[in-house]
């Protein structure tokens, strides 16, 4: 039941939305998340950069 509530949700945000903006749906990408997250990332480097830190970019990937 909560499954069904939580669809019904999306397909009701995303219908709002589109009578809201006139603009057709567009889906995100299987790869918006990393994109997302990379652009995240970068921001805070540009963040600490602009505090006077220098940052050294890193091969690894943490947690």
């Amino acid at each position: 039941m909560k499954g069904r509530i939580a669809s019904a949700h999306l397909l009701l945000t995303i219908a709002y939305n589109i009578l809201k903006t006139g603009e057709p749906y567009q889906e995100l990408g299987s790869n918006y998340l990393e994109e997302k997250q990379m652009n995240k990332e970068l921001k805070m480097i540009e963040y600490l950069k602009k505090k006077g830190y220098t940052i050294d970019p890193s091969e690894q990937q943490t947690a």
